[in-house]
């Protein structure tokens, strides 16, 4: 520590995605296409309300998710990390307050954007490097799983 209290961080990250983030990051985006496949074939109508909530939980709590890593950032957050956080609790929270169509609709563009704009935080040292390789596909897949409950809807 320094005379004024500050500290010095060194951190090494992985390229490759841990095995915990392939865990905790796949399981629970893996309902909306599951959902959405049951759904077609006559699932029960409570999955519907369901992934509503679900996908507006996990909206709000990656939202939370950018917040905390802009803490750690050298020389402070960015403005870019403070507009996704925006982004994601706004939009998250208006996800939750609509009704379910449009809130799929909602849901749907979020996930979409994490899956464009996470690799590129990734590569501005704003997000885990291994955002790169995951998240495409994890947010890809629950984009297009989101997408699909909003068109049976």
């Amino acid at each position: 520590m320094t005379d004024d209290g500050a500290r010095t961080l060194q951190i090494e990250e992985p390229g490759r995605v841990p095995w915990d983030a392939v865990i905790l990051g796949w399981g629970p985006v893996l309902p909306f296409p599951l959902a959405a496949i049951w759904l077609w074939f006559g699932g029960p109508d409570v999955l519907r309300p369901a992934m509503h909530l679900w996908g507006a939980a996990i909206a709000l709590f990656l939202s939370g998710v950018r917040r905390g890593l802009s803490f750690r950032m050298p020389g402070g957050w960015t403005w870019s990390q403070l507009a996704m956080f925006a982004w994601l609790f706004w939009a998250g929270f208006l996800a939750l307050i609509l009704p379910v169509g449009p809130a799929f609709a909602l849901l749907s563009a979020i996930y979409a954007s994490l899956a464009v704009l996470d690799p590129i935080a990734a590569d501005r040292a704003e997000a885990p490097l291994w955002f790169r390789r995951l998240r495409p596909a994890q947010m890809g897949i629950a984009a297009l799983g989101l997408a699909g409950l909003w068109w049976l809807s």
